[in-house]
């Protein structure tokens, strides 16, 4: 579907389309994130993508439903969303 096709539709429309597509984001975001949140255990060393903890080497220390604690070697605690941990 291209911009002339969608022009065409009502708001109502497009109102649905918005709801079927965010809906579709949201679900392949939680399928993501429990993917991610199934490989992760205590103890584990992992990476973040932030750039406040680019190229940090990190360990994992709790998981929580929707985030972990992550510590440094140095003794910095992080608390980060899963979403963001890379292994």
């Amino acid at each position: 579907m291209n911009y002339s096709e969608l022009s065409k539709l009502s708001v109502s429309e497009l109102r649905n389309i918005n709801e079927i597509v965010v809906g579709l984001i949201k679900a392949k975001r939680t399928v993501e994130s429990l993917a991610n949140k199934v490989g992760l255990k205590v103890g584990m060393t992992v990476r973040v993508n932030h750039p406040k903890l680019a190229g940090k080497e990190l360990s994992v220390n709790k998981i929580n439903r929707t985030k972990a604690t992550l510590s440094v070697k140095s003794g910095a605690c992080y608390v980060v969303p899963i979403s963001l941990i890379e292994y």
